[in-house]
């Protein structure tokens, strides 16, 4: 750096860990004429115990970068770097204005306390630089409060502070159905590649719509912009200590520091549907990573992942939870994600599990509205559709009488077997015909109790809900099967979302 200057300079031990102790910060004061900042972090990093990330504020508390520490346990050494001429993975480009920024350490991880060290390094303009750079110093970072950081912003991720222009991008189809991964990660988070590479991987894997969940940034949206050909969407993925949500469809950076008592789930529900957008819960079962945010209300909840590629038997929980959300009457869209750190490694590689959407156009409002509907399945193998009464997946379907038929369409390359649900509980199991590559119906009869049926608790027929699953046919002459009806992640080849019902006598 020409004209370098040090402004904080820590070197000390992480605090004993505590319940409620999720944030670092330290304040540092900016002089006028910086061109550009670099940030230090550096500490030894044991897996699921010391995990430490770096977040940069502007006084405002616009949000300027971030960095994570991916990969095994070892020494880390962290760089966030902004400037008016560019930004380091994972931060924003922009002036650098003058005066009290913000460093928080957000401690993902603190299981023990662990020495680390933090620098922060100023270079200056020829002008600015005569003014000199006082250095601030160093505060306890465990007690002094983070100033100005409740509504922070991005600076320039588009076309000026805190968004991008909303300008129209080329539709690439019109209405039908779209395959396509929620749930990716590049270099500007924790992933392996570039935008490009996982752009580039989508569309080999016969993807129409790609969304990158960059954790905590949006730093990788303008690399999102030299693609026109596969519809993507702009999207992040908050990472707190107490689960994970993709937000998809925003138009600018939404604040997902929720570990804090004065910026919760219910602030960025807000915002995220304030902007057109959508909150997914992710991985709900998977250890520290589960979501516990009991702070959420779930009427605020658009998705849920219900096929996490590398989430195994948590993905038989996470379809019980999304059938005990949706039997309370929540009305929550069940999605898929691979999670993908790098499309180059086989057991994370695009297009094994996929989201694939209904949607008016194929573009980035479409897919979102698309999702926000419902007429959504989720694919590993197989495809499954779905309609109660002619009414489609996603929709309310009239029920005169209490009569309902479940007109299930399946296509799949091997044999299956259909599992029917009502409220979440099977109400038939139908293998499909040997047919691969053809689509099939299956038709399965229902009765619900009128609304002046004393002979049944006739509230069931309010909140009734029929949804399909599609799972391997383990063999039409297998006794423990058809005694059973057993089904698991590792069975399941789709899954449809839900037709409700409601009363019409």
């Amino acid at each position: 750096m020409i004209g370098e200057s040090e402004l904080l300079s820590v070197a000390t031990t992480l605090p004993e860990p505590a319940f409620d102790l999720h944030y670092l910060h330290y304040p540092l004061d900016v002089p006028d004429g910086v061109s550009e900042l670099e940030l230090v972090l550096e500490y030894d990093k044991i897996v699921d115990v010391v995990q430490i990330y770096a977040v940069l504020l502007e006084p405002d508390g616009t949000f300027r970068g971030h960095v994570q520490c991916p990969g095994g346990p070892g020494p880390r050494r962290l760089v966030i770097r902004v400037g008016a001429d560019g930004a380091g993975p994972g931060c924003v480009a922009g002036p650098v204005p003058a005066g009290r920024w913000t460093v928080r350490l957000d401690l993902d991880r603190h299981k023990a306390a662990a020495p680390y060290t933090l620098t922060v390094r100023a270079a200056q303009t020829p002008a600015g630089a005569a003014a000199g750079a006082a250095s601030a110093p160093a505060r306890d970072a465990a007690t002094e409060p983070a100033r100005g950081v409740a509504t922070g912003v991005a600076r320039g991720v588009a076309t000026g502070p805190g968004g991008r222009e909303a300008r129209p991008r080329r539709a690439v189809g019109g209405p039908g159905w779209y395959r396509g991964e929620l749930h990716s990660h590049s270099a500007h988070s924790d992933g392996r590649r570039p935008v490009a590479d996982l752009v580039r991987a989508a569309k080999e894997a016969g993807l129409g719509f790609l969304a990158v969940t960059d954790h905590f940034t949006a730093a990788h949206w303008p690399d999102l912009d030299a693609h026109d050909d596969i519809v993507l969407l702009h999207s992040m993925e908050l990472t707190s200590h107490r689960g994970h949500a993709n937000l998809h469809g925003l138009t600018r950076w939404v604040d997902t520091y929720v570990d804090r008592p004065d910026h919760t789930m219910v602030d960025v529900t807000a915002d995220v549907h304030g902007q057109g957008g959508l909150v997914c819960v992710n991985h709900a079962f998977s250890g520290d990573q589960a979501w516990r945010r009991f702070d959420t209300p779930w009427e605020a909840v658009d998705l849920i992942e219900i096929a996490h590629l590398q989430q195994g038997a948590n993905n038989d929980a996470q379809i019980g939870l999304w059938d005990r959300l949706l039997t309370s009457g929540h009305r929550v869209i069940g999605v898929a994600g691979s999670d993908c750190h790098d499309p180059a490694d086989p057991g994370q590689a695009l297009g094994q599990v996929v989201t694939v959407v209904h949607a008016d156009e194929g573009s980035e409002r479409g897919i979102v509205e698309g999702l926000r509907r419902g007429r959504v399945r989720v694919w590993r193998g197989a495809d499954v559709d779905m309609h109660v009464n002619g009414a489609p997946m996603g929709a309310t379907a009239a029920a005169p009488g209490g009569r309902v038929q479940v007109d299930v369409d399946v296509r799949a390359d091997e044999p299956v077997v259909v599992f029917v649900l009502r409220d979440g509980l099977l109400i038939n199991v139908v293998p499909a015909a040997d047919k691969p590559g053809e689509w099939q119906r299956i038709t399965v009869e229902d009765r619900l109790a009128a609304p002046g049926d004393r002979s049944t608790d006739h509230r069931a027929y309010y909140r009734a809900y029929y949804r399909a699953e599609v799972h391997a046919d383990p063999g039409r002459n297998d006794p423990r099967f058809w005694a059973s009806s057993l089904r698991d992640h590792s069975s399941l080849r789709a899954a449809g979302n839900p037709v409700w019902v409601r009363p019409d006598g």
